[in-house]
């Protein structure tokens, strides 16, 4: 990523706490730096609404042996265990050989939202990423 987009979107990787965890657990992969966007459609939060919106991040994604971090737009966005219930809440699909896109139902994991978030992220791991979490 360039000095610019670094300044502008940051640096898109985890924070170091963050990426000792998913170590700790086994790290299968990490992804950092990773240019992408991130889409609200219909989302209602309290204070907040969407129809459609739609904005440039970096970002970062790592997978362990027993998690699943995106990390977009300088928050983490999806940090859960591979098995829990809430994992089946997340689509996870290969939209090109380059690009995956993660997307959730924003009331599945807050009571007090609704709508779609997509979080797609550009990468030349996408394949490998898409594999390994939809096996």
């Amino acid at each position: 990523m360039n000095v610019l987009a670094r300044l502008v979107l940051g640096s898109g990787r985890l924070p170091e706490q963050l990426r000792a965890r998913l170590r700790s657990e086994s790290l299968i992969l990490l992804e950092e730096g990773l240019i992408g966007s991130i889409t609200w459609r219909d989302y209602r939060a309290p204070g907040q609404y969407a129809n459609w919106r739609k904005d440039l991040v970096s970002g970062a994604i790592g997978i362990s042996n027993t998690s699943l971090v995106v990390f977009a737009g300088r928050a983490k966005r999806i940090d859960l265990p591979l098995r829990h219930p809430r994992r089946s809440a997340v689509e996870v699909s290969l939209e090109r050989p380059d690009r995956i896109l993660f997307a959730q139902d924003a009331g599945a994991f807050l009571p007090d939202r609704s709508g779609r978030i997509e979080y797609r992220l550009r990468t030349a791991q996408a394949g490998h990423i898409h594999a390994v979490l939809c096996l």
